[in-house]
């Protein structure tokens, strides 16, 4: 779960106006403009921290999923061309754990290739592929292979 822009604002601003309240309040004697930036540090030094609380049962999940197998990624071809993300998700997904899935389209016409990659999690990449290579999904016989590194054109 990632914290919007929009929790952060108002994270911050409920902050802010506490700690305006707790500095003018205070029988300091204390001028405005004083009270105003101390309340805006203190939302400024507590907004980020509850931010990082409210991301890290996400990180941990992460964490879990990964002490479970590695995340590995395949390369699938003979894709339908009419097919989505989620329809390839969802028929992968009846295979092995599935964590993304990246469909490749053409800059200019935005229409499908007809290949992507998918990152799943597995300790035994070769009898994922061994399940899915040469299976059928939407009247194609996919292509499945594990994914080659990125190379670095310079």
């Amino acid at each position: 779960m990632k914290v919007g822009f929009i929790q952060c604002a108002v994270i911050s601003a409920i902050f802010a106006i506490a700690g305006y309240l707790l500095f003018s309040s205070a029988s300091l004697n204390v001028h405005v403009p004083l009270t105003v930036s101390a309340a805006l540090l203190i939302s400024g030094i507590v907004t980020p921290w509850l931010a990082s609380l409210i991301q890290s049962p996400s990180s941990s999940d992460a964490r879990a999923h990964s002490n479970e197998g590695s995340i590995e990624t395949l390369y699938v071809g003979n894709l339908p061309y009419r097919a989505n993300e989620n329809a390839v998700k969802e028929y992968f997904s009846s295979f092995i754990e599935v964590q993304s899935v990246r469909l490749m389209k053409d800059r200019k016409t935005g229409k499908r290739k007809g290949y992507g990659f998918i990152e799943v999690v597995t300790d035994d990449l070769s009898s994922v592929i061994d399940k899915t290579n040469d299976s059928i999904f939407q009247e194609r016989t996919l292509k499945v292979r594990p994914a080659k590194d990125k190379v670095d054109h310079e």
